[in-house]
């Protein structure tokens, strides 16, 4: 019994957060409910891709992605919080469509891989999303000006390779991706504290920023934890 007590006071006092106001846990737990909504229509999505295998639904969900970020985006004065969420909704399913032939190729590989890279990416996102909140008010923001160059420098070494194909150089990329997102997860977090500090209380926007870098995460783990469940298959022929 003291051992359950000691864990319940150990949970209650990680998620306290107590240098944060009740308007902008209200407002984060909207995000984070947002972007838990939005991971299970893009699981849903890609299943439905994955067993249908529609070339037509992959590309349609590339082209419906930037047609539903521009509609979430663009519509914040001007749609109900409803028709905000359909759009946000779709942005998800889209991802999924899209996110489809990556989970159609690890599947082939080995199945079990899309779980470890689910719960790896769960543990990762929470972890850097704790470290965020309970860090210093506005230290993570320095981070801003040095992910975007690092993200173009990542654009630049993505779009060279594709005429030079060196297999090193794309897994280098990966690597290098997953590092940036895991980084923007925790700058990403304080910027939405911020934003709802000066009034910003877009929590549907703000939960799009929080689930393209879960997304990227995923993805990113999924395609190393392939390469080594190939390279291990080769070594042991």
């Amino acid at each position: 019994k003291q051992w359950y007590q000691r864990r319940v006071a150990i949970t209650a006092g990680i998620f306290n957060f107590s240098n944060l106001d009740k308007s902008t846990k209200s407002h984060l737990k909207n995000v984070y409910a947002c972007v838990a909504m939005e991971i299970i229509i893009a699981a849903l999505g890609a299943a439905i891709n994955c067993y249908l295998k529609s070339t037509v639904l992959h590309f349609g969900g590339i082209i419906g992605l930037f047609v539903f970020i521009y509609l979430t985006a663009s519509s914040k004065n001007t749609a109900t919080p409803m028709k905000r969420l359909g759009y946000v909704s779709g942005l998800a399913c889209c991802l999924g469509l899209e996110s489809s032939y990556l989970l159609d190729y690890v599947i082939s590989v080995d199945p079990s891989i899309i779980v470890t890279a689910f719960v790896t990416t769960s543990v990762v996102f929470v972890s850097f999303t704790l470290t965020a909140l309970y860090a210093e008010r506005r230290s993570m923001l320095f981070l801003g000006s040095l992910l975007s160059t690092a993200l173009s420098g990542l654009l630049i070494l993505s779009l060279a390779n594709m005429f030079f194909r060196v297999p090193s150089i794309a897994l280098f990329s990966v690597y290098l991706s997953l590092i940036i997102s895991c980084l923007f997860v925790m700058y990403d977090t304080q910027l939405i504290v911020e934003k709802k500090r000066l009034g910003d209380n877009d929590f549907i926007w703000h939960s799009v920023d929080l689930f393209i870098d879960f997304v990227i995460i995923f993805k990113d783990l999924m395609i190393i934890l392939t390469d080594k469940e190939k390279k291990k298959r080769r070594s042991n022929k």
